[in-house]
């Protein structure tokens, strides 16, 4: 008798192990790595906090330079920071984890304050708002006005596409906040991003036409 309840319990103990986990394994599940509070709150220092950084030292240092050197310096950063945000919104929407505090829209209140006040124009074109305008302002031969006048209007294209673009990254850090709390403080380092690249393009202008 004793022999047949231990056979009957061997094999219950077979069939549960080949039906997987119980639900209270299952729950105790832990969710994804940055759905998780503390895990989530570090990834998500370093890379704002490394992004402002980069952002910042590679607005000063690439401020003369070529758009071939400030245009990898100024976007990998970003891109860096808004894939770490995008993962995290799908994990946490995932894992029905617990959405974030609206107080950190504020990361995307800053980042607009700062993409209207951060400049956007070289000093050496600081009183020109068109194409037109920047060529008269330089001192160059006459020969060289078609030329520059070509110049200018896709600097000053760019320079407007770039700074609006950073705009819409900074709004749809706002629509992901709700479940990615990276993507509301990443708009920081996007706006000086983008505000530095316009002025890059228009700094193109003065570089070819070597003013200082």
């Amino acid at each position: 008798m004793l022999s047949r309840l231990g056979a009957l319990s061997a094999r219950a103990k077979l069939n549960g192990s080949r039906r997987g986990p119980a639900p209270d394994d299952a729950s105790q599940t832990k969710p994804p790595f940055l759905a998780r509070p503390f895990e989530a709150g570090m990834t998500g220092w370093i890379v704002v906090f490394g992004g402002f950084l980069v952002e910042l030292i590679g607005a000063a240092v690439t401020s003369r330079m070529s758009i071939a050197v400030s245009l990898p310096v100024l976007v990998i950063p970003i891109v860096i920071a808004y894939g770490f945000a995008v993962a995290q919104w799908r994990q946490v929407r995932a894992s029905g984890a617990e959405p974030a505090n609206w107080w950190h829209l504020a990361g995307v209140v800053a980042a607009l304050i700062l993409w209207s006040l951060f400049p956007t124009v070289p000093n050496g074109l600081s009183s020109a708002s068109s194409a037109p305008a920047a060529c008269s302002s330089l001192a160059i031969p006459s020969a060289s006005f078609p030329d520059c006048l070509h110049r200018a209007s896709l600097a000053f294209d760019y320079h407007t596409i770039t700074w609006w673009s950073a705009a819409g990254l900074i709004v749809v850090g706002a629509l992901l906040a709700r479940r990615s709390r990276i993507a509301a403080w990443a708009a920081i380092p996007t706006a000086i991003a983008g505000c530095a690249l316009a002025a890059s393009f228009l700094q193109q202008i003065l570089n070819h036409f070597s003013v200082t």
